[in-house]
């Protein structure tokens, strides 16, 4: 066990004075992961329940693709200033702000399927790209940062969830507004209007977080703040410094090729589906993914060997997604050879093989979201690097969007943008394995040895306290060469 990783952890200050019930409960581990979760409901979950529609209402599928590549062009530049922006100000300003963009990108589309106009699409996008890349970071820093090691899957997995009760939501609504429309189209403006609503919740459920420093945990630690005193300069130095560590630099290609594939699959919908289909489609895959974060959380908790764990899940995430993108192949070539636009489940022969075996595999590509953030979050970054790593992964999940849409809008065939996409995933594999296949082997054994040896420091630094001395660093430091000697 390293230096960094027992250090990242303090005595809580709370344990020495009486603390209310609902404090408890309100600054609790779990209660924060319920806090961006809902937060992420409102916001990018109702966006991708949208998008799911297939480009959004009656809007071109080009005009979607350039909102879509200009609103992810500015994510992927300004991600990484908000991960410095969190350690200046601190993650609930940060959070917020991420709220108040999303509702002009819906507005846009309301105004576009009710009378065609589209600057307030272009417009949505502009607002969105700014303040998403701040939610995206902020909530990322908070999944990666607060959550215990042993729970670690579970909080991802609940902060997940909450993301997919948005596309259930709206999903659920689509598919009851347009019902009985089985034809090609647009969504009812109905569906807008409620979605709307939902998003305007988001900013005052985002400031009822609680900053690191004030979380109540159950093993009584008290986590330390992420906000520093650097300097401008020094903060950019330690951006770079964290994007060349070979965790991060080695999971930048499966950040950008896990979201490349939603242009070609936005447009496959639209292409070739009814609208109570693709709102079917939104439903459907709020509940996959839901039900993935649920199994890929308690899985991931599972006590055993870290370095096995890793492996496994990895190897089982790359094979879905694999045969995922080798189906899409298949059945886009065949929709190239014999085109056909409005599928509906009802009645139409193509609709068992076009559509339901894409549900199944939506499960890989959910697992990537609760796999890359376990894993960045075991290797223990210290609480100040952690925006970093939030906002670099962000951003490059961003760049993988906008380069997919970019592909979208400069050439319209399906197949090509299906087979980029295919092709930027392949070329991730060999980087992911590596990395997967790096992680240190942590036993059952030394989790328990250190979870003891940590409340060891607890309780010696609450017996010094009480008699008015403190454990000075050289008693830290022959604790952790006696965790080290044992760990051996």
């Amino acid at each position: 066990m390293s230096y960094r990783a027992l250090n990242q952890l303090e005595p809580n200050s709370n344990n020495n004075k009486m603390v209310s019930k609902f404090t408890k409960i309100y600054r609790a581990t779990y209660t924060q992961a319920h806090i961006i979760g809902f937060v992420s409901f409102t916001q990018p979950g109702i966006w991708s329940a949208i998008a799911n529609l297939g480009a959004g209402g009656l809007q071109s599928v080009n005009t979607a693709n350039i909102a879509n590549a200009i609103l992810f062009g500015i994510m992927f530049v300004t991600a990484p200033l908000y991960a410095i922006l969190i350690n200046k100000i601190g993650l609930k300003l940060i959070l917020a702000w991420g709220t108040l963009g999303y509702v002009f990108w819906s507005a846009g589309l309301y105004q576009n399927s009710k009378d065609g106009t589209e600057w307030l699409i272009m417009f949505g996008a502009v607002t969105c790209g700014i303040s998403a890349s701040a939610l995206w970071s902020s909530e990322a820093t908070v999944a990666i940062l607060y959550p215990d090691d042993n729970q670690r899957g579970k909080f991802v997995g609940t902060w997940q969830l909450w993301n997919k009760v948005g596309g259930l939501i709206s999903g659920a609504i689509t598919v009851a507004l347009n019902f009985r429309n089985g034809s090609a189209g647009g969504v009812s403006l109905n569906t807008y209007i409620v979605l709307i609503a939902l998003q305007c919740l988001g900013l005052p459920v985002s400031l009822l977080l609680s900053s690191p420093d004030k979380l109540i945990r159950k093993d009584g630690k008290k986590l330390k703040s992420n906000l520093t005193q650097e300097s401008w300069k020094s903060r950019f130095k330690t951006l770079w410094r964290v994007f060349l560590t070979k965790e991060v630099l080695c999971l930048t290609p499966l950040f950008i090729s896990n979201v490349w594939f939603n242009t070609w699959q936005s447009n496959y919908m639209t292409h070739h589906f009814s609208v109570r289909t693709r709102a079917l489609n939104s439903l459907l895959t709020a509940l996959i993914n839901g039900g993935t974060d649920v199994v890929a959380g308690i899985l991931l908790d599972i006590k055993m060997r870290r370095s096995i764990k890793v492996r496994i899940s990895w190897a089982i995430t790359a094979s879905i997604l694999v045969g995922f993108f080798i189906y899409s192949l298949v059945i886009q070539h065949e929709f190239d050879i014999n085109p056909e636009e409005g599928i509906d489940w009802k009645g139409n022969p193509r609709y068992a093989r076009s559509f339901i075996p894409f549900q199944i595999f939506k499960i890989g590509g959910e697992l990537v979201f609760n796999w890359v953030y376990w894993v960045i979050g075991a290797y223990h970054f210290p609480p100040s690097d952690i925006p970093y790593v939030s906002g670099i992964i962000r951003s490059f999940e961003s760049l993988g969007q906008c380069l997919g849409f970019v592909v979208g809008t400069v050439n319209t065939n399906d197949m090509t943008n299906l087979a980029v996409a295919a092709g930027v995933f392949f070329l991730s594999i060999p980087s992911t394995t590596y990395i997967a296949w790096q992680v240190d082997d942590e036993p059952v054994e030394k989790d328990k040895l250190e979870s003891e040896t940590e409340g060891s420091l607890h309780s010696e630094n609450e017996d010094h306290a009480e008699s008015g001395e403190v454990l000075d660093q050289s008693s830290k430091n022959n604790l952790i060469e006696r965790v080290n000697t044992l760990s051996d």
